[in-house]
């Protein structure tokens, strides 16, 4: 057929073209194809497709029945599946456990499978019904809803009529919506088109005529976060596919005791029009339907006495429980020990039993209908408990209490098995009352076994009084003071363990109590009560103190105080608890600690001296305490009246001031306590009005907030950057809130705010900033090598920690991929969008932030993946395994020298071989000329290494000493005059001499073939010289040795050196003269020569100095020091202390008129304080000044000292000058001290500048007055020339 001819097809199209008609098509029934009803429509959030003809002809044919048009089956709801009969019908299990406001049940309930039932809003209005798709045209496709009048607006309430609603929908979408009247007044409407087209075309439609409503839908608690999602996403998905609103409860108003409960049940609200609301309840019970198949509760009305009746003897009853059901049951084991004591009922009523406290209930968990049945049969069986069982009590001294259940008596198990009753026992001291809890036949038996094993205890008292009948503080308070004690030391409870007893002490205000013993056998009893004697014996009245304190100082004594007392006057002190709080602080004397040993307390009788020292420790410990009480502010209280609505808020308010002030200078923290409505604050009394007053302006502001909670704000907010405010689990969110003190929620691209105006307007502010900071964010992606991802990233991600930081951005690298979970929604897994995330690339890292940051970090990060590409090349070499130590180093001290000197990057094998032989590869990594300078040192090393011999010289023992030298000095000649190692650790290693406790004379050489012969041909050389020494004794007076000795030793080393001999001078305070010389005859004689002639030159000479101007001439040794290392003369009194030395005046006494450093330069340039004093000395006499050296050095130190005297007869006096900048005292001293030498030259004076001028010291000047005048105006003059040049450069 020719291209340019016309079909009669194409012509009819073209016909129908130019004159549409608008067919209609009418439901009919179909006998050839009837509508299944055993498949279930499947489940799709989304509108249900049309059904072509083709597949609609495929429908399998079955027994033929009349068209039913209410049939759910034959004409679901708008995206409502078809439901089939559930397997198993149990009864709903959390739904219908709230009502809504109209009284009606909110929600559905669920089936045992968890496949949703369907039910009608809460409004009340009927849900929209489809209709079923028509018979497909080809090439025609109708979407069809219909909308109950009730569902609609009412005429006045729409914006225009529907018909018009209508035309401008079909004029602006490519879908034709037509508009007819159906069943019941109902209003049928049909979209043809393009299906998303069609969809699209409805939704617009019932945006704008459906009535807008509100459903609440009741959810277990455990399918919260299923329905919100990872990050909001499944939530944020639901939204968009189904138009509508919904609002999640916040995690603090669903309760707090709900969380790990899938009882509990909270309420989300939709809000949309009649069709988004049924779409959205829809979405989410198809969620909840997933995710409640499963439950676990807790039962926390049951009372704890019921337990052991519950999972019956050894947990049988249980245990069948479990078996009957499939699911686990957890019964606590019951715990004897109540606070308070049960009350017995009146006569012909039943006992009342209280459900169990904190978390002791009983757990179910398994499938949620078996873990309802469950659960039915234990509440059933409370039931019966609570009508049948039976109470009595008896009393019985409380410290038998323990030998009935516990450690000391029998389990409560074995109670239970033994009596079929449980036994309960008071917590609370001085109650004696016992309950017992059983059938009504088994609780007498159970009463006479509690007796019995009571009964069975030996029981005695223990008069502590009676052995300090004259307590000044009275015989009771002084039982309670010492019981206080020896229960904080765990005294009392080392008796207990040790005797297998219990002591209890009660106490009575003003009744003398004994202490009381109970026991097994009677004699632990008797022997603990000798012990007992000797403690209280050594524990007199005189060896305790009280001290009166307020309760607000317990704790800052506890922390604070108490280490100090104990440190400081060996006391220690017994703080009050809570219970007690109203008892008086306890001090006893234990004396001083003993380091290393824990304190024992003591069982002896104290002496009277000892009495003495008790008394005066225990009073100044006494009185610090109260002067550190009596120093602090008065204790006042203060209440406001806080409704419960602001408590929460003000708590943080309060933790949030007190951080900021008490807290953060150490003081005292209000105490703030909560009694109903009525916040009750005690402290110092200044603190407590500050507070105070903070929190009433709080709460008046929030009251005032209160008003205003209704006003809303809303703005546009970028869609992209939702997550970015949302944060991950909502945690950015979430601080704003808190922040802020308002609402915010986020949706489709808007804000909204709700709240007081002006913290909206605040938080409005704030995020509108991160908007604006987070729209200049960029993405990098960068294409890098993985292997070397772990480099850059570095140790625990220290690299890219220190990036993000520095940059302010976010820097990820590809994790290795996992296969999801099975409970993770598919929604949790999607974008913002709902799209899924684009899988990053085993190569790829992204770097996101700030485009400056952004751009930044990338140039590092390439700048550092470079330097690895350069840095990456490799290559091994292969040693002896038995070469690494010397490689290695001590320490790894070689091994870091080679690093450092390569620069490259040496790994060595941790594996070892137990053969020494064995060849080990080590790694050098780096650029290519680092590996090649490491493998050449190493290569050398090795080659060292194979050349290396060992050897072993016999040498006496008594050579050793002298081979290795004063310091190792003569050792360390040999080796480098042999060509050996300069290092001393290798040094070590090339000579090594056997240990002192080791047997042998061996002398182990090691290393090349050449140094090792030259340095067994100089020990043996050295040895056989040394053989031919003598030695010869020196009798020198034991004052003369420390000539010989001098300054570290210095003197005898010289002298060893300089005539080759060994001196042994015997040592200090041994009383022995003769100092023992070691050589060679003529060495020897040399030697004590020239010791001879030193000891001689010793003696000394005299010359009498004035004391008045000794300090002056001495400089504070400087003299001395000078005299000796110049001319080798030394100084001393002769046993006579040299005058002391005037102290300096108070130079920042008068310092009130100088500036501040931040003052002007130039005003604060001649700011100074200067003091100048007389420094003659009234001291008397003379102090004589033995010179001891060379006779022609001591006459050249004499012309030294005289010319010094000459000098301090001239300066008599001494100026301090103090500047107010301490950074200007450099500017005195100059370049290398060259500015403060030019003034002593010029000025005539010493001067002295301090090295630590921060710690407010003078320049100090000595000389005559007319000097230390001169000498301060040109020390202020360089001042000024320095700060002058300072300026200069700064402008």
């Amino acid at each position: 057929m020719a291209s340019d001819e016309v079909s009669a097809a194409a012509r009819l199209l073209q016909k129908h073209a130019q004159h549409p008609l608008q067919a209609t098509v009418e439901d009919a029934p179909d006998d050839e194809a009837k509508p299944s009803t055993n498949t279930a429509a499947p489940i799709d959030p989304t509108w249900a497709p049309t059904m072509s003809a083709k597949a609609a002809g495929k429908q399998p044919a079955e027994t033929s029945t009349s068209l039913n048009t209410q049939s759910h089956e034959a004409f679901p709801e708008l995206g409502v599946p078809k439901t089939t009969a559930p397997k198993t019908n149990y009864p709903p299990i959390w739904a219908g456990a709230k009502g809504g406001a109209n009284g009606n049940v909110n929600g559905s309930s669920w089936s045992a499978n968890g496949t949703p039932r369907t039910s009608t809003p809460a409004s009340g209005a009927a849900t929209p019904t489809g209709v079923p798709p028509p018979m497909a045209i080809p090439g025609r496709n109708v979407e069809t809803i219909m909308l109950p009048s009730s569902s609609i607006l009412p005429r006045t309430q729409l914006k225009r009529p529907i018909p018009d609603i209508i035309k401008d929908i079909n004029r602006k979408s490519r879908a034709v919506i037509t508009m007819a009247t159906g069943p019941g007044g109902q209003l049928k409407f049909e979209a043809s088109g393009p299906q998303d087209r069609a969809q699209q075309a409805l939704r617009d439609l019932v945006s704008q005529i459906g009535r807008k409503e509100t459903i609440t839908v009741s959810i277990p608690q455990s399918t919260r976060a299923h329905i919100i999602g990872k990050q909001g996403a499944t939530i944020k998905s639901i939204q968009e596919k189904s138009g509508a609103k919904i609002q999640m409860p916040k995690v603090n108003e669903t309760g707090a005791n709900t969380d790990d409960d899938d009882d509990a049940v909270i309420d989300v609200v939709i809000e949309g029009n009649t069709h988004t609301a049924a779409l959205a309840r829809q979405l989410i019970e198809k969620i909840v339907g997933e995710r409640s198949a499963n439950a676990s509760t807790r039962l926390k009305s049951i009372p704890a006495e019921f337990y052991p009746f519950i999972a019956g003897p050894n947990n049988s009853l249980a245990n069948a429980l479990e078996a009957e059901h499939g699911i686990q049951v957890r019964v606590p084991p019951h715990l004897p020990w109540a606070s308070q004591v049960p009350r017995m009922p009146v006569s012909g009523q039943r006992p009342a039993f209280v459900p169990a406290p904190h978390d002791n209930y009983i757990q179910l968990a398994g499938e949620r209908a078996a873990v309802q049945a469950a659960k039915a049969a234990i509440e059933h069986r409370v039931q019966e408990l609570q009508n049948q069982l039976h109470m009595d009590q008896v009393d019985i001294r409380q410290g038998a209490h323990q030998f009935i259940i516990g450690e000391r008596g029998i389990p409560s198990d074995e109670f239970f098995a033994d009596t079929n009753c449980v036994v309960i026992l008071p917590s609370e001291p001085g109650v004696d009352t016992v309950t017992v809890v059983g059938w009504p036949d088994d609780v007498s038996n159970g009463l006479e076994k509690a007796m019995e094993l009571a009964t069975q205890v030996h029981t005695s008292v223990f008069n502590v009084a009676k052995h300090h009948t004259h307590a000044p503080g009275g015989e009771s308070g002084y039982t309670r003071d010492l019981a206080r004690y020896l229960r904080q030391r765990k005294e009392i409870e080392r008796l207990e363990k040790l005797y297998k007893i219990n002591i209890n002490t009660p106490y009575t205000s003003g009744v003398i109590s004994p202490w009381e013993l109970y026991a097994r056998e009677g004699k632990n009893a008797l022997k603990a009560q000798k012990e007992m004697s000797s403690i209280v014996n050594s524990h007199p009245p005189s060896r305790l103190a009280t001290v009166p304190v307020d309760p607000f100082f317990h704790s800052y004594l506890r922390s604070d105080i108490r280490p100090k007392v104990q440190d400081s006057f060996g006391v220690h002190m017994v703080v009050p608890d809570g219970s007690d709080a109203e008892l008086p602080v306890l001090l006893v004397f234990e004396g001083p600690e003993v380091e290393g040993q824990a304190y024992e307390v003591p069982q002896k009788t104290p002496t009277t001296s000892e009495l003495r020292t008790f008394q005066q420790g225990l009073l100044d410990a006494r009185k610090h305490v109260l002067d550190l009480i009596n120093n602090q502010e008065q204790i006042e209280t203060a209440t406001l009246e806080v409704p419960f609505k602001f408590q929460d808020k003000l708590r943080k308010f309060i933790k949030k001031e007190q951080d900021a002030t008490a807290r953060a200078t150490g003081d005292i923290p209000v105490r703030v306590s909560v009694k109903g409505t009525t916040v009750t604050m005690r402290g110092p009394s200044s603190a407590v009005k500050s507070l105070a007053d903070k929190s009433t302006a709080f709460v008046e502001q929030e009251k005032e907030d209160e008003k205003e909670r209704g006003f809303t704000l809303k703005f546009e907010f970028p869609q992209k950057f939702a997550n970015h405010l949302i944060g991950k689990a909502g945690s950015h969110i979430n601080e704003l809130r808190e922040k802020f003190d308002v609402d915010i929620q986020v949706q489709n691209g808007e804000v909204e705010l709700k709240g007081p105006k002006a913290k909206a307007e605040r938080a409005k502010a704030h995020i509108a900033s991160l908007g604006r900071q987070w729209a200049d964010e960029t993405t990098h992606s960068l294409k890098i090598e993985p292997k070397f991802h772990r480099e850059l990233i570095g140790a625990a991600g220290s690299q890219i920690l220190r990036l993000q930081n520095r940059y302010s951005v976010h820097i990820n690298f590809p994790k290795t991929t996992k296969p999801g979970k099975d409970d993770e929604s598919v929604a949790d897994a999607a974008s913002e969008a709902g799209k899924p995330r684009r899988q990053q690339g085993p190569d790829e890292v992204t770097v996101r932030g700030p485009k400056k940051g952004a751009d930044a970090a990338r140039d590092e990060i390439f700048s550092l993946y470079q330097y690895l590409q350069e840095h990456s090349f490799a290559q091994t070499v292969a040693v002896q395994q038995k070469q690494l130590p010397s490689l290695i180093g001590s320490g790894g001290a070689a091994m870091d020298e080679l690093r450092q000197t390569s620069g490259a990057r040496i790994d060595i094998p941790n594996d070892r071989n137990e053969t020494p032989d064995a060849v080990v590869e080590i790694t050098i990594r780096g650029s290519k000329q680092q590996v090649a300078a490491a493998k050449k040192i190493l290569e050398e090393k090795k080659a060292v290494f194979d050349d290396t011999i060992s050897t072993t010289l016999e040498v006496d023992r008594k050579w050793h000493k002298n081979l290795i030298g004063p310091g190792g000095s003569t050792l360390r000649d040999i080796v480098i005059k042999a060509g050996g190692p300069e290092d001393r650790r290798l040094q070590a290693r090339t000579v090594q001499f056997p240990k002192q406790d080791a047997d042998g004379n061996g002398i182990r050489i090691e290393g090349r073939r050449d140094i090792v012969d030259k340095i067994v041909a100089s020990i043996e050389a050295f040895v056989s010289q040394r053989e031919s020494q003598v030695t010869e004794t020196l009798d020198v007076p034991v004052e003369k040795h420390r000539t010989l000795i001098g300054r570290g030793g210095e003197a005898k080393r010289q002298l060893e050196s300089q005539f080759n001999v060994s001196i042994d001078i015997p040592r200090q305070g041994s009383g022995s003269t003769g100092v023992k010389l070691v050589g060679l005859p003529a060495d020897v004689e040399k030697a004590k020569d020239h010791i001879s002639s030193l000891v001689k030159e010793s003696q000394g000479e005299t010359v009498q100095i004035p004391r008045k101007y000794h300090n002056a001439i001495s400089e504070n040794g400087q003299f001395f020091r000078r005299l000796r290392n110049d001319h080798k003369v030394t100084v001393d009194h002769a046993g006579q202390n040299p005058p002391a030395k005037s102290k300096a005046p108070n130079t920042r006494a008068n310092t009130g008129a100088l500036p501040l450093i931040s003052d002007d330069a130039e005003a604060a340039a001649d700011a100074h304080s200067w003091i100048i004093v007389d420094t003659t000395s009234s001291e008397e006499g003379d102090i004589p000044w033995v010179l001891k050296g060379n006779q022609d050095n001591i006459e050249k130190v004499k012309k030294t000292i005289t010319a010094a005297l000459e000098q301090a007869r001239n300066n008599n006096s001494t100026g301090y000058l103090v500047l107010p900048d301490p950074s200007t005292y450099r500017l005195v001293i100059g370049t290398g001290g060259s500015k403060v030498n030019a003034i002593r030259k010029q000025s005539g004076c010493k001067i002295n500048v301090p090295r630590d001028q921060a710690r407010d010291e003078a320049i100090e000047i000595l000389g005559s007055r007319e000097g230390c005048e001169k000498a301060k105006d040109l020390i202020l003059a360089a001042v000024r020339e320095g700060q002058s040049g300072q300026s200069g450069r700064r402008d």
